[in-house]
Formats: structure tokens, sequence, C-alpha cells
């Protein structure tokens, strides 16, 4: 089974070109950092209150990525905050979408090309070689959100970090989001960790806005 990471990555690989996209500025990355809370919350590792982080478990995982966050948590004794870690791990954003492409490399899904665009700049592409686990992915993510069911807690829990962070228009048209609007409200609000991780995302990102006006 794929990581929660490894999934986000896939929703924001372009099956047609193999570039990575995003809907949102830096809404990738957010959707990273969720990721990776969901996965150690959905392995028991770590638990949340409305604000607070709590490590009920140090035994490693098995996948290297959670493993490293893992511990890094453990040690890390001054910061305690749902928001401190998505802050924490936003700076290291780039290890956790390196760390998952390398996975689904070495896992078959994806291939990695490099080129050079006007001769000079290196454009890194990742086309589909196993277009399956990405279908898979955004089947979860439809039938959670067109259908009535209940969907179980993993695809709550990616309903709502594609919603927060803009990777649903990857999945679904905008007229069937559009109808559905209640829907993924709905089932974003349905877990106390979500609803901590979205806050805390929505934080980041106009503290992140607030300081781009400022140097502006």
């Amino acid at each position: 089974m794929l990581t929660m990471l490894e999934e986000v990555v896939l929703l924001a690989v372009d099956e047609k070109n193999g570039q990575l996209r995003s809907t949102r500025e830096f809404g990738t990355a957010y959707a990273l950092v969720g990721a990776v809370f969901f996965d150690l919350a959905l392995a028991r590792k770590i638990d949340t209150d409305l604000e607070t982080v709590h490590i009920v478990d140090t035994t490693p995982t098995g996948n290297a990525t959670l493993d490293r966050v893992l511990a890094a948590m453990s040690l890390r004794k001054d910061i305690t905050t749902v928001r401190g870690w998505i802050e924490e791990m936003f700076l290291r954003r780039q290890d956790l979408e390196g760390e998952a492409l390398a996975s689904l490399i070495e896992r078959g899904v994806l291939r990695h090309e490099l080129s050079k665009r006007l001769w000079i700049i290196d454009v890194e592409r990742f086309p589909m070689e196993d277009k399956k686990p990405q279908q898979h992915v955004k089947l979860r993510l439809a039938q959670a959100i067109l259908t009535d069911q209940i969907p179980d807690t993993r695809d709550i829990m990616l309903v709502s970090i594609a919603e927060q962070c803009g990777l649903l228009g990857y999945v679904l048209s905008s007229a069937e989001l559009a109808n559905r609007r209640e829907r993924v409200e709905m089932l974003s609000n349905l877990e106390t960790i979500s609803r901590t991780v979205t806050a805390a995302i929505l934080n980041l990102d106009a503290s992140l806005r607030q300081t781009m006006t400022k140097v502006v």
C-alpha cells in the first residue's frame, strides 16, 4: 500500500507530461506536510487534540520517510503544537517530495527524466510507468465525494488535505465540485485531526502571504 504522502505526490503528477503541478501557490507543499501527519496518525504513532501533538509510539514503521520524521519529532521537545510541526516540516518540504518521488520510481510507478530548456535550465519530469495507482487514488476520492456513503478514515483524511491544498480539481470537474461542495466540507470536518491540520495549514498560508506582501 502506498503512503498518503506518495498518494499526494501522485495527485500532483500530470499524467500527460509527467510534471508536478499545483492549482495554488505552495498547494502541493502543504499537502505533503499534511499527508505525513496523517500517515503517522494512521500508523498510531501520533495523536492530536485541538492544538497539541502527542507522540504515542516511537517504534519504527518501516517507512524511511515516516521514521525520519517521527525520530525528529521525538527529539524536538520544544515543538509541541500541530502548527509548530506543520511550519517545521514545511521548511523540509523538498525532502518529503524527493523521498516520495524516489519511492514511487523504485516501485515502478514513475520514471525520472531530465532534460534541458534553452540548453541551460534543467527540467525534471516523472512520466507514469504504471497508471493504476494514480487512477486508484482518484477513484477513491471521486467515490468519497460523489456518493453518500461514509468513507474509511484514510479517505476522509485524503479528501480534507486534497481540498485544502487545491488538488481536488485534478480529480473532479468544477461543476462536480460545486454540486458536492457541502459533501466535501462535511467530510473535511469529520475527523479532529483533519480539522486541526487544515487549520494549521491555513494559518501558515496566511503568515506566508503576509510576509510576501510586506516584501513586495
